[in-house]
């Protein structure tokens, strides 16, 4: 990998800016505070986004709402583009956006998502996707005071550090796991040893359930042929009690009989009753009377009322002729009147419109007059003969009243000849009726005498069927007190055998429990006294082999950046040991450029080692040291170029404001910072 280039835009001091890196070594050189360290902690940001712990308010420049780095870099030829975004919210600072481009293709996405991209490309093992970036930190930039730091570090924090950057901290993990497993086992033992303590109680109580059950079902057999013996007699005692009943039953319905019989007796009385009261009737109303019918007078009178109906609607014919030309008369004379008025007022006729003469007038008068004359005279004999007509029909309206009143008087008296003789033969029928229904009365209280004989010879077994009755009842009474007995017994066979079947699953589950408590103890037994020695032993010799060679390349390193002769190694601990003449120099004794040496010396060391363990990562050929000189001598300062030249890098960022160190470079970046502001002001300036 090979930083291109930097865009800055409201990070910290800087405004907008971009600062173009080439290849070689490259001093960032300027005054403490002008920005040199911005542009690293830039660099980091663009690549990885906010570390754990690190707060947005360390990059975005106090005045602004939003910052912006855009990194570009090169991964075997790849150009890649990183853009990252801040903004300020109201209680915080966060990472507003996140997108990289690689080979002109922007992929905008989540912050993680961005920077498990990066770490895919780098190469980086992906268990730093969510960690501080610890290979970049001692592969490619350890600001020189946090490397101080780390060395004078707790131990114990020390080599878990490097325990993770070398990949060694899978076996801590291996023996962290294997105990939580130990303890996991011990505390499913801890149960297993319980369910197998009762493995034993268990077993005996099925012993004892499953004897018990033996005893239960012998009852069993007792009580259903119990049960057997009784449904028998109550079947026997119950057909008994069946003829009783049907026997009884029969002097029932004797006993129906005889009220039904005694019912047919009664209603023949009362038909005797009512024979006798219609016969009493009868004879009130036909008495003594004896009445000669005349059929052959009222034959004559109908004929006579005949002629007489058929004479008066002969009048009445003639009465509506006579009155019907009487009206036409007065029709007529009543037209001639009007003609005679008009006449005698017309002056002129009205069909020629010519006047009419006096002697005209007078003839027409004298023709009416005639004509009324003829008309009065025919009025008068039809008048005549009118009131003759209404004489006669009065009269015979009379004669037919008469008739009719004799008609009707001979028809009453015939009526009621008839009804006498209806009434003699009716009370023939009514004397016969009687004399039948008295014979039935007399067979009807025969069969009741038989009825009731029958019936008394029935009546000892009611008596018998009441006894049988009470022996059916406690027949029964007992067969349901041994249904329920047999219903108890089975029962509680349900229940052992359910409890059977539970213990006999429990015996199961136990034994299985006691099996798999073998299997779990041999397994405890092997993590702890097998498998965690054979990691503790595997991770030490690699901490050893690694420590051998640390302490190969710190030694080669220290002896470059030092004027004086040390021996030097790292201890179990990785805890850097200097010796000078056979006295070991406590690391806090040392002088501020010999503190330095040390630090940069286990600096590239590390650098060094990892890159040779991680040998597929692609930051191997870039490294970015943060005022690596502070404290050196003069003559520390000229070991520097000799460093420079033993590390064959194809990127070197170096930070510091060692004006000497321009002379060891290919590229100078300047920086200055006016007003508050950091702007570059000179770019690959060879000095």
């Amino acid at each position: 990998m090979i930083f291109k280039n930097i865009r800055l835009k409201n990070i910290r001091s800087y405004k907008e800016t971009e600062i173009k890196f080439p290849e070689g070594a490259v001093l960032l050189a300027g005054d403490v505070g002008s920005g040199k360290t911005t542009v690293l902690l830039a660099i980091e940001y663009a690549l990885f986004g906010l570390q754990p712990g690190q707060r947005g308010s360390s990059l975005l420049s106090n005045s602004e709402e939003y910052g912006e780095v855009s990194l570009e870099i090169d991964i075997d030829g790849i150009k890649v583009v990183i853009d990252r975004g801040l903004k300020r919210n109201a209680k915080s600072i966060n990472q507003d956006f996140a997108a990289i481009t690689i080979n002109d293709i922007r992929f905008e996405s989540s912050v993680t998502e961005v920077k498990q991209k990066i770490i895919e490309l780098l190469n980086y093992p992906m268990d730093f996707v969510r960690k501080n970036n610890l290979v970049y930190r001692y592969t490619v930039y350890t600001p020189q005071e946090e490397m101080k730091q780390i060395i004078i570090e707790d131990t114990e924090v020390r080599l878990d550090v490097l325990r993770h950057v070398f990949g060694v901290d899978k076996y801590k993990r291996i023996q962290d796991n294997a105990q939580r497993i130990i303890m996991w086992i011990r505390e499913e033992s801890r149960t297993l040893q319980i369910e197998s303590a009762l493995l034993d109680v268990k077993r005996n109580e099925l012993d004892s359930n499953l004897k018990f059950i033996k005893i239960l079902e012998s009852k069993i057999l007792v009580k259903e042929e119990e049960i057997k013996q009784s449904k028998n007699a109550r079947e026997i005692q119950q057909k008994e009690v069946d003829s009783l009943i049907q026997l009884v039953t029969e002097k029932e319905n004797f006993k129906k009989e005889i009220e039904k019989s005694a019912i047919m007796a009664n209603n023949k009385q009362e038909q005797i009753s009512r024979i006798l009261k219609d016969i009493k009737e009868i004879d009130e109303s036909i008495g003594n009377t004896k009445i000669q019918p005349e059929y052959t007078k009222l034959s004559t009178i109908l004929e006579q009322i005949s002629k007489t109906k058929k004479t008066i609607e002969l009048l009445d014919k003639e009465y509506l002729d006579l009155n019907s030309k009487n009206h036409s008369l007065d029709i007529l004379k009543n037209q001639e009147l009007s003609k005679k008025s008009r006449v005698f007022q017309m002056n002129f006729c009205p069909t020629c419109l010519q006047d009419v003469p006096e002697v005209h007038k007078h003839n027409i008068m004298n023709a009416t007059e005639s004509s009324i004359k003829e008309i009065e005279k025919n009025k008068m004999a039809l008048a005549s003969e009118i009131t003759r007509i209404e004489t006669e029909l009065k009269k015979q309206k009379e004669d037919l009243k008469n008739l009719e009143h004799e008609r009707i008087t001979i028809e009453i008296q015939n009526v009621k000849q008839e009804n006498i003789d209806k009434y003699i033969k009716k009370k023939e029928e009514l004397l016969k009726n009687k004399e039948s229904i008295e014979k039935d009365l007399v067979l009807i209280n025969e069969h009741i005498d038989s009825l009731k004989k029958h019936s008394l010879e029935y009546t000892k077994f009611e008596n018998l069927l009441k006894i049988k009755k009470e022996e059916l009842s406690k027949i029964l009474e007992s067969e349901q007190k041994k249904e329920i007995e047999f219903a108890e017994i089975r029962k509680e066979t349900e229940l052992i055998n359910k409890e059977i079947n539970k213990l006999e699953k429990e015996i199961y589950i136990g034994e299985r429990s006691r099996q798999k408590l073998i299997s779990m103890l041999d397994i405890e037994n092997w993590l702890s006294n097998n498998f965690s020695n054979l990691i503790k032993f595997t991770e030490k010799n690699i901490l050893i082999a690694l420590r051998k060679e640390f302490t190969k390349i710190f030694n080669k390193w220290f002896s470059v950046l030092t004027t004086d002769s040390f021996e030097v190694y790292l201890d179990e601990n990785f805890s850097p040991v200097i010796v000078h003449n056979e006295f070991e120099l406590d690391y806090q004794f040392l002088s501020g450029g010999e503190r330095t040496a040390v630090a940069l010396a286990y600096r590239l060391a590390l650098n060094q080692l990892i890159n040779s363990i991680l040998s597929k990562i692609k930051t191997q050929d870039v490294i970015i040291l943060d005022e690596p000189t502070e404290g050196f001598s003069e003559q520390q300062l000229d070991k520097v170029r000799d460093m420079l030249q033993e590390m064959h890098l194809k990127q070197l960022l170096i930070v510091s404001h060692e004006s000497k160190m321009e002379g060891f470079v290919d590229h100078v970046i300047r920086f200055r910072k006016v007003n508050g502001v950091s702007t570059v002001v000179v770019e690959n300036d060879k000095v």
